[in-house]
C-alpha cells in the first residue's frame, strides 16, 4: 500500500514537474527576460553602416582633426539597443538604463564601456539622445571590433525619477557593474551572433574618467571572478575628491561652479551629508540651486547662474571652516569616502589630462600616477599623457582618441 501511495506521489510530482516547466518555457519565450536577475528589457533603436560611420569621422575631424586616424579601424556597421536593467540604489531595487551597440557582423568581441561626463539635462541621457554627436562618435567605436556599453548613471533614462547622485562612488559603480552583468544576459535572451568575451575595456572623461577608476578597483579587488579587464582610459577626473574641494575652495575664483553646486545638492539630497543647501552657500544661490538642477539647464547654463566668486557663492562661515571646523567633518568625510585612492594594479593604465584644465586641476593626475607608482604599480603598467595647452573641453576629444589607440595596443 505504502507502495503504492509513493508511486502515485511520485507521478504527481513528475506531472507538476513537466507543467511547471512548460510554463517558465512559455513564459520565457513570451518575456525573454523573465528571470533575468538584471536585464528587464531590450530594444532596437536604429541600425547603422560602415559607411555611415565613416562619413560621420569624415565629417567631426572638420572640428577634431586627429580622429582621422580612427578611419583606418572602422570595417563594419552596428545595431544600437536601449537596454533596461535593475540594480540598487540606496538599499532598493531600482530599474537603471544605457545604450548597448553591438558590431553588425557576427563574431567574438571584447567589450569597452564608456563612462560618460558631467550632464544635467534629462534629455541628453545616452539612451534617451542617442543621436547626439558625442554618442554617435562611441557608436562608431561597435564598428572597430568592440561592443560598446554606454550606461546613463542613475538619475538619467529609466531612473530619471532620482536625483543623479552625481560623485558618489558606491551607487555608481553599483549601476556600472550591473549593466555589465546585465548585457551578460543579453546575449542569451536577443539572438545577433555575437559572443562576447571576457574581455575588458574601460574609458571615461571628467565625471567619466572618476568613475571608470573607480569600476576598475572594483573589477579587479572585488568582482575579478566575474570581470576580466585588459585595459584602461582614464581623462581628466577627480579622483581625490578631498584634493579636488581644498584646491578649489583655495581659490578666489572658479570658472564652473555648477560643479560644486551639483555635488553639494547630491550629496545632501541623499543624505550623504546632514546639511541644507544654506549651510553652504549664500541664500540667493541656496534657493537657485533647486530650480537650476531640474533636468532642463545644461550645466554651462548653471555654471552662467551661479557666480564664478566663491566668496560670494558660500557664505564666510564654510570658507573660513571647511578644511577643520567640526561642523563640516561629514563633508570631510564624505569627500574621502568617494575619492578613489591609489592602489597596486596589473592592469594597463593610461591617465590622461589637458595640460591648461582650469575645470579640474591637471595636478589631480600627476598626484594619482605618482601614488599609483608608490603603492607598487610599474610605471610599464600606468603611464600618463598630459595633453599640452588643453583646456578641460578641448581634452575630451583627443583624450578619448589617445584611449582608443592605447587599447589598440592591448
Amino acid at each position: 500500500m505504502k507502495t503504492k501511495h509513493r508511486f502515485r506521489y511520485a507521478s504527481v510530482f513528475a506531472v507538476l514537474l513537466v507543467v511547471s516547466a512548460a510554463f517558465f518555457s512559455c513564459e520565457k519565450e513570451e518575456d525573454p527576460f523573465a528571470g533575468n536577475a538584471h536585464l528587464r528589457s531590450a530594444e532596437k533603436l536604429f541600425s547603422r553602416t560602415a559607411d555611415y560611420f565613416s562619413n560621420l569621422i569624415n565629417t567631426a575631424t572638420i572640428m577634431y582633426p586627429e580622429i582621422h586616424v580612427l578611419q583606418d579601424y572602422v570595417n563594419d556597421g552596428a545595431d544600437i539597443y536601449r537596454i533596461g536593467y535593475r540594480t540598487n540604489f540606496m538599499g532598493e531595487s531600482i530599474t537603471a538604463s544605457g545604450l548597448l551597440c553591438i558590431p553588425a557582423t557576427p563574431g567574438h568581441y571584447p567589450i569597452l564601456s564608456f563612462q560618460n561626463g558631467t550632464n544635467t539635462l534629462l534629455e541628453n541621457a545616452p539612451s534617451t539622445n542617442p543621436g547626439y554627436e558625442l554618442y554617435q562618435l562611441l557608436q562608431s567605436v561597435a564598428s572597430m571590433g568592440y561592443v560598446v556599453v554606454i550606461a546613463d548613471y542613475i538619475g538619467f533614462g529609466a531612473s530619471k525619477q532620482i536625483f543623479h547622485p552625481y560623485l558618489h562612488k558606491e551607487s555608481t559603480v553599483q549601476c556600472l557593474v550591473d549593466m555589465l552583468r546585465a548585457v551578460n544576459e543579453f546575449w542569451e535572451d536577443i539572438p545577433t551572433g555575437i559572443t562576447p568575451l571576457n574581455s575588458y575595456y574601460l574609458t571615461g572623461y571628467s565625471q567619466g574618467g572618476w568613475s571608470t577608476l573607480a569600476l576598475l578597483k572594483a573589477l579587479e579587488n572585488e568582482y575579478k571572478q566575474e570581470f576580466q579587464v585588459t585595459a584602461c582610459a582614464c581623462g581628466a577626473g577627480p579622483y581625490d575628491m578631498h584634493y579636488f574641494h581644498d584646491e578649489v575652495m583655495s581659490l578666489e575664483e572658479y570658472p564652473s561652479p555648477g560643479f560644486l553646486a551639483y555635488v553639494s545638492k547630491a550629496y545632501i539630497d541623499h543624505g550623504i551629508i546632514d546639511k541644507k543647501l544654506n549651510d553652504l552657500f549664500q541664500p540667493s544661490y541656496a534657493t537657485t540651486i533647486p530650480q537650476l538642477f531640474d533636468g532642463y539647464h545644461s550645466i554651462d547654463e548653471i555654471h552662467a547662474a551661479l557666480t564664478t566668486h566663491l566668496g560670494d557663492l558660500f557664505i564666510p562661515a564654510y570658507r573660513e571652516g571647511y578644511l577643520t571646523d567640526p561642523d563640516y567633518a561629514d563633508i570631510r568625510s564624505a569627500l574621502e569616502e568617494n575619492s578613489v585612492p591609489a592602489w597596486h594594479t596589473e592592469i594597463p593604465l593610461l591617465l590622461v589630462h589637458g595640460g591648461e584644465d582650469d575645470y579640474v586641476p591637471t595636478m589631480l593626475t600627476h598626484r594619482l600616477y605618482d601614488q599609483m607608482i608608490q603603492e607598487g604599480t610599474s610605471p610599464s603598467t600606468c603611464s600618463k599623457i598630459i595633453l599640452e595647452g588643453k583646456n578641460h573641453g578641448e581634452g575630451i576629444v583627443p583624450a578619448s582618441l589617445q584611449g582608443l589607440l592605447f587599447f589598440q595596443e592591448h
